[in-house]
């Protein structure tokens, strides 16, 4: 009797499909991460131009400097009886976003896509301070995103 050992056909089309479905598996999972890496990657780098121009405009001398002062008056004494709502119904004039005039805002970022704005509110939430509210917009696989960040700078009387 002849004995031989080895794989059948049918054994080894098993294994060839197995394999295959494991290889689908991970391109799949690959395909996933480079997805999630790219929409991470514009949300990082909005986060940083947010953190940038927030930074920039916490280090303005709030008495002087126009970038601090709320330029469209929607900010100032919309709380006079001082009960932390907005006596207009409004966010204390934070919706009003300003685009920058200086021509650093508009525009910013590796690929271009980023749209910076921000607003002040002034005497917000209390006297001698300020809430900066800075947002960056941009658009993604058709979809609008934003990050908005924002701070309160105190102004020493």
């Amino acid at each position: 009797m002849n004995k031989q050992n080895g794989f059948t056909l049918i054994e080894i089309l098993i294994a060839i499909t197995v394999f295959a479905i494991g290889m689908m598996a991970v391109a799949l999972m690959q395909s996933s991460a480079i997805k999630g890496n790219y929409a991470s990657s514009g949300m990082t780098e909005a986060v940083t131009l947010a953190q940038d121009r927030l930074d920039l405009l916490m280090a303005l001398d709030p008495s002087s400097d126009p970038e601090l002062q709320d330029t469209n008056g929607n900010g100032t004494n919309q709380d006079p009886n001082d009960d932390g709502i907005d006596d207009d119904g409004g966010n204390f004039g934070l919706d009003d976003v300003q685009a920058a005039a200086d021509g650093w805002a508009a525009n910013q970022g590796q690929s271009g896509k980023f749209d910076v704005s921000w607003n002040i509110a002034v005497d917000e939430p209390q006297n001698n301070s300020r809430i900066i509210k800075v947002i960056v917009e941009w658009q993604e696989k058709g979809a609008a995103r934003s990050v908005i960040v924002d701070s309160i700078k105190s102004i020493e009387p």
